[in-house]
């Protein structure tokens, strides 16, 4: 593995995708989300994604620069247009439009359309939690990417498409980010890198048989990941099609819309004020993570772990130790920064 400090990184992403036309404000904003997945230790959605942002770019399924816009809203309604910019930039903004309608109308959703690759959901519900609200969010995924078989088939019909929830506390929120199939395609493309094996349950290959061989998903002919739940698989379905709903048909898109976008985001803001007040929300909320964390633990467990606190404590060590990145996937962003005519030492 090779170590890199989470400022190397920084730079070096600020560097490859200012080469790639991005404003310099839309290359820290996808900077600090790549660099941020990767401290807390969501490597799939972390600095790995680098190769894949600069191909989309020269593809030009990216497109640096294009304006986000409101196209149609409420006081506490938005479908945003984000023009096919980078994922990272769109969700940001959409971010600020939630946060903006919420503080007035209390509760307010916003959706997209033609937005891209919006990378760790969850820190999109944080940065909401942050500013003392509660916040949900969904993203899916286009047709053309759908890998997760529903629940007693072997075809895919939809993607990974992730849910997550936010909470404000006096400490850090509780964040939880979870992928509705058995696992995230990202993770499963590290076991790739690794050349190591998937753990039995998480994918079939193209005749619908269970595989621990990551090269049965990719193919050809390519598997399917399975829907979250194991042999309750029918319930990771079950959400997995409610972020399906939230994240396409909430907006407005269609399947045969394929080619207009590559996630589909959907997020989520209630406002405290408007039941108990921000300040004695939080002190619930602190309550009722004393009262989670007081439980005696289970043989085999040694202390009970609140959503996203392992993922607080991981950007710690991170910070000081460095972030791991394997041969492979280092390789892979080195000839992408070489590709934008980015040199690295």
């Amino acid at each position: 593995m090779i170590l890199k400090t989470s400022q190397e990184l920084y730079q070096l992403t600020v560097q490859v995708f200012s080469a790639c036309g991005a404003t310099p404000e839309e290359a820290a904003w996808v900077a600090e989300e790549l660099v941020e997945a990767s401290l807390m230790g969501i490597d799939s959605h972390g600095v790995i994604r680098i190769p894949q942002y600069v191909n989309q770019v020269f593809s030009g399924s990216i497109k640096p620069g294009s304006k986000i816009q409101i196209i149609r809203e409420t006081p506490s309604t938005a479908v945003v247009d984000c023009g096919l910019n980078f994922g990272a930039v769109s969700a940001n903004k959409m971010v600020d439009i939630l946060l903006e309608k919420a503080e007035h109308s209390h509760i307010a959703c916003v959706v997209s359309r033609r937005s891209h690759h919006v990378g760790r959901l969850g820190a999109y519900a944080q940065k909401v939690a942050e500013k003392q609200m509660v916040a949900l969010a969904a993203v899916n995924g286009a047709k053309g990417e759908h890998c997760v078989a529903p629940w007693g088939g072997r075809e895919g019909r939809l993607c990974t498409n992730p849910f997550a929830y936010a909470v404000p506390t006096s400490k850090e929120p509780l964040v939880f980010d979870m992928s509705t199939s058995m696992i995230a395609e990202g993770r499963l493309r590290m076991y790739k890198n690794k050349g190591e094996p998937v753990p039995l349950g998480r994918i079939l290959d193209a005749n619908g048989n269970p595989s621990t061989d990551p090269k049965d998903f990719y193919g050809p002919p390519a598997g399917t990941l399975l829907p979250f739940g194991a042999e309750l698989g029918y319930k990771g379905f079950g959400l997995g099609l409610l972020v399906e709903i939230l994240g396409g048909v909430l907006a407005g898109v269609s399947l045969s819309d394929d080619a207009d976008y590559v996630n589909g985001l959907c997020l989520i803001a209630i406002n405290p004020d408007a039941f108990y007040g921000k300040e004695s929300f939080v002190q619930e909320m602190d309550q009722l993570s004393e009262y989670m964390l007081s439980c005696p633990t289970a043989p085999g467990f040694d202390k009970i772990t609140l959503p996203g606190a392992l993922d607080f404590h991981r950007k710690e060590q991170r910070l000081q130790s460095g972030v791991p990145i394997d041969e492979v996937t280092w390789e892979t962003i080195v000839k992408a920064a070489q590709k934008v005519g980015c040199s690295i030492c």
